[in-house]
């Protein structure tokens, strides 16, 4: 008998574990520890709010455990059940944090999209701002290693049970502005736009032209000397005619000399008689 009940427990307890580690994010409790304590630390929660605030991180991070693996290579489906979970768990929020808390949250990227991939791997954005995972402002919660995800809204028809127990745990106004995941950060968040669907393009955008010639190599730009006409192939300069320069006189002949002084001579005689 004692040995069926050592089994028996050991054997919930390995079902509890895998549980724990059935996401590629790791242990679900370690994770919504270390979200809920950053939280606790930067907003200055009391221990009411710290601990319903552990509950809906971790009911977060069971739900979206088994698409995790979808996430990171931003399948269609997971997508949509992960940012549907994360709407449930930020409108849970408004519950429990007052009006000026829950702006402050919604500032705080790595709190209001805890979740983000690369290189087709899921990670939690508050590990790049905390990388010491095993420092810890506050104690474990009330319930840590009790809590198995008893006040989920699967089990309670799809409403909060937070907002139910709102009026008689918390006195603040409730933000009431729209607290949804805007469809825009998706690429944002992921690997980009989904599968099978190109990024969107401007109203007025037009392929750029294509190149007259290659790039000389690749990541070099594409340099086009100006032309040039002389240095086509096949280019011949056209030759300038030639000018015969002028004689010069004292280039000239002998005889053109000679019969130059005889006209000079018979000028002068001529002149000499009509005096």
């Amino acid at each position: 008998m004692r040995t069926r009940t050592f089994i028996l427990c050991l054997l919930a307890l390995c079902l509890s574990t895998i549980r724990g580690y059935a996401s590629g994010l790791g242990d679900f409790r370690v994770n919504a520890r270390f979200l809920t304590d950053r939280m606790a630390f930067e907003l200055h929660l009391n221990s009411n709010q710290y601990n319903d605030l552990y509950e809906i991180n971790y009911d977060f991070l069971c739900n979206i455990g088994p698409y995790v693996s979808g996430i990171a290579v931003a399948d269609t489906r997971a997508m949509d059940a992960y940012y549907r979970y994360l709407d449930e768990r930020n409108d849970d929020l408004r519950w429990v944090l007052s009006q000026a808390e829950y702006v402050r949250f919604i500032d705080i990227e790595y709190f209001f999209r805890p979740i983000y991939a690369i290189n087709n791997v899921c990670y939690l954005r508050v590990y790049k701002i905390y990388p010491n995972r095993t420092h810890f402002y506050f104690g474990p919660p009330r319930h840590y290693l009790t809590y198995r995800g008893g006040h989920c809204r699967s089990h309670f028809g799809g409403v909060s049970y937070y907002r139910r127990n709102y009026p008689a745990r918390y006195h603040h106004p409730v933000y009431s502005r729209p607290c949804r995941i805007s469809p825009q950060m998706r690429p944002h968040d992921f690997a980009g736009p989904r599968p099978g669907n190109r990024p969107p393009q401007k109203p007025n955008w037009k392929p750029a032209p294509r190149p007259d010639r290659r790039p000389v190599s690749v990541g070099k730009p594409n340099y086009r000397p100006p032309h040039n006409p002389h240095k086509a192939p096949g280019f011949k300069p056209q030759e300038r005619p030639t000018r015969r320069p002028e004689v010069s006189p004292d280039k000239m002949r002998p005889k053109q000399i000679r019969e130059k002084s005889n006209m000079k001579e018979k000028e002068r005689k001529s002149l000499s008689k009509r005096l």
